[in-house]
C-alpha cells in the first residue's frame, strides 16, 4: 500500500511539470512521424520520392511520344517534358540545379527506333547528386523494359557484349542466345501478369530500391551502378556539373552539405538559448529595471535581436573557416554572396529564437518547447538526410523550414557555383522569415509589456 502511496506522489509530480510530460511523450511522438514520414510509411506512399526527370524531345515524331508516354508511367519518375517553344534546353536545367537529371531524344529517335540501331539519347547528370542517380537508374531499367518491349531487352543484350569486349567470332551467337532468353523471360512475365502473380508496383519498387540501395561506386566490384544502367540501355552520359573534377568537386559539395546542414541546426539551439536571455533578465528583476527608462520597451527587444544576430553571424563565420580548412569547403569562390546568405539565415533564426522567448514564460517552456521543434525542422529540411530520398509531400514541407532554404542556398553557392544573383530566391525567403518572426515578437512583446 504505501508503495502505490509514494508511486501516487511521483505521478502527481510528474504530471505537474507540463514540460517534462510534453517532452517524455511528445518529442519521441514527432520524431517516430518525422522518421517514418521521411521512409515513406505514412499514408501508403512509396519509400521513396519520386525523382523528377527532365525530358527534350528533339525528333518529335509519333515514335518519340509513344516512347515518352510510356515512360512517365514509371512510379519513381515524375517527367517534366520541355515544350517546344521554350529556351530552356534540359542539359541547362540540369546545370543550373533545377533538376538532377535529363534526357534528351535527338532527331532521328523514329527512324533509329524502327531500324533497332542506337538510339540517339543523351541523359544529362548532376554528379553531385548521387542519391538521386541511383534512384534514377533502378527506374530506367523497367521504364526502357515497358516502352521498347522486346526491342529493349535485345539492345541491352548487345550493350552487355560490348561492354564484356565478348570475342567477334562467337558474339553472334552469343547474340542469339540472349535474344532467346529475353523472349523466354518475357513469355514468363506475360504468363505471370496474366494470372496475377505479378504486382507492377512491386517491380518498380524492387528496382528502386536496389538502385538507392546501391553506392554510386563501389570498391570492391569496380561497378558504377548509375553508369552501367545508362550504357546497358544505349544512353550516353554527360556530367554538366563539376566538369573534369566532378569527383573530387562532389566530394567537397557533400562535405558542404553536411557542414550547412550541422551548422543551421546548432545556430536553431544556440540562438533560441540567447533569445532566452530575456526569461533570465525577467527572472533576476533586471527587465523590470530596464523597462524604467523612456522608450526602453522597444529598446530591450531590439537590443536582444541585435546580440543575438551578431551571435548568429560570429558562430557562422567560424564554422565556415573551419570547413575551409579543414574539408576545403570553397568559402572564397564567393565571398560576398556567402557572408550575406549566412547574414539572413542568421537573421532568420534570430527571429524565430526571439519569438520563442517572447511566447515562452519560464526558461522550462523555452527548453522544451525548442527541442521538439529544432529537432522536427531540422528533419523535415533536411539536416539529417537528402530530401531527395523522401517522398514528394515531405520535400514539400520541408521547404517551410529554415534549414531547407538555408540548405539550398548554401548548395547553390558551392556546388552551382552561382554567385549572389543566383541564390537571391533563398536569401529572399530568408530575410522574409526574419521579417516575419520578428514583427510577431515585437507585438507580443509590446502587449507583454502593457500588462
Amino acid at each position: 500500500m504505501k508503495t502505490w502511496v509514494l508511486a501516487q506522489k511521483d505521478l502527481r509530480v510528474y504530471f505537474r511539470d507540463r514540460i517534462g510530460v510534453l517532452l517524455g511523450f511528445g518529442l519521441p511522438i514527432a520524431l517516430c512521424t518525422v522518421f517514418a514520414g521521411a521512409m515513406g510509411a505514412i499514408g501508403g506512399g512509396d519509400g521513396v520520392g519520386r525523382i523528377e526527370l527532365v525530358v527534350e524531345d528533339g525528333d518529335r515524331s509519333d515514335a518519340s511520344r509513344e516512347f515518352l508516354a510510356e515512360l512517365a508511367k514509371a512510379d519513381g519518375l515524375r517527367l517534366d517534358v520541355l515544350a517546344s517553344d521554350t529556351q530552356d534546353t534540359a542539359r541547362q536545367r540540369v546545370a543550373e540545379g533545377n533538376a538532377p537529371a535529363a534526357l534528351r531524344l535527338g532527331p532521328g529517335f523514329g527512324a533509329a527506333l524502327a531500324a533497332g540501331d542506337d538510339l540517339p539519347l543523351t541523359l544529362y547528370r548532376d554528379p553531385g547528386k548521387t542519391i538521386e542517380q541511383q534512384i534514377l537508374a533502378g527506374n530506367l531499367i523497367p521504364a526502357f523494359l515497358g516502352a521498347l518491349g522486346e526491342g529493349a531487352g535485345k539492345r541491352m543484350s548487345k550493350k552487355v557484349l560490348d561492354a564484356l569486349d565478348f570475342p567477334l567470332v562467337g558474339r553472334e551467337r552469343a547474340q542469339t542466345i540472349l535474344d532467346l532468353s529475353w523472349s523466354s523471360m518475357e513469355g514468363l512475365v506475360g504468363e505471370l501478369r496474366a494470372k496475377g502473380e505479378l504486382d507492377e508496383d512491386e517491380k518498380t519498387e524492387g528496382a528502386s530500391a536496389a538502385g538507392a540501395g546501391t553506392e554510386a561506386k563501389s570498391d570492391d566490384a569496380g561497378f558504377d551502378f548509375a553508369q552501367g544502367v545508362a550504357q546497358m540501355l544505349g544512353i550516353t552520359i554527360e556530367d554538366v556539373v563539376g566538369g573534369d573534377q566532378h569527383a573530387k568537386e562532389q566530394k567537397i559539395a557533400q562535405q558542404a552539405q553536411s557542414v550547412a546542414g550541422m551548422a543551421v541546426m546548432m545556430l536553431l539551439f544556440g540562438l533560441i538559448h540567447c533569445g532566452g536571455t530575456l526569461l533570465e533578465e525577467a527572472d533576476s528583476g533586471t527587465l523590470d529595471r530596464l523597462r524604467l527608462a523612456p522608450g526602453a520597451s522597444s529598446a530591450i527587444l531590439s537590443g536582444k535581436f541585435l546580440f543575438t544576430w551578431l551571435v548568429g553571424v560570429v558562430q557562422l563565420v567560424i564554422l565556415f573557416a573551419y570547413g575551409g580548412l579543414v574539408f576545403d569547403v570553397p568559402i572564397f569562390r564567393a565571398p560576398l554572396a556567402l557572408f550575406v546568405l549566412s547574414a539572413t539565415t542568421a537573421a532568420a533564426v534570430t527571429g524565430f529564437g526571439v519569438l520563442f522567448a517572447v511566447v515562452a514564460r519560464s526558461r522550462k517552456q523555452l527548453e522544451g518547447l525548442s527541442t521538439i521543434v529544432v529537432l522536427t525542422m531540422s528533419a523535415l529540411g533536411g539536416s539529417w538526410w537528402p530530401l531527395a530520398i523522401t517522398p514528394e509531400w515531405y520535400q514539400f514541407l520541408g521547404h517551410f523550414t529554415i534549414n531547407a532554404w538555408a540548405m539550398d542556398g548554401y548548395q547553390g553557392l558551392f556546388w552551382y557555383q552561382k554567385d549572389l544573383l543566383g541564390i537571391l530566391p533563398e536569401i529572399g525567403v530568408l530575410a522574409g522569415i526574419a521579417l516575419g518572426t520578428s514583427f510577431v515578437a515585437w507585438r507580443l512583446w509590446e502587449r507583454r509589456m502593457r500588462v
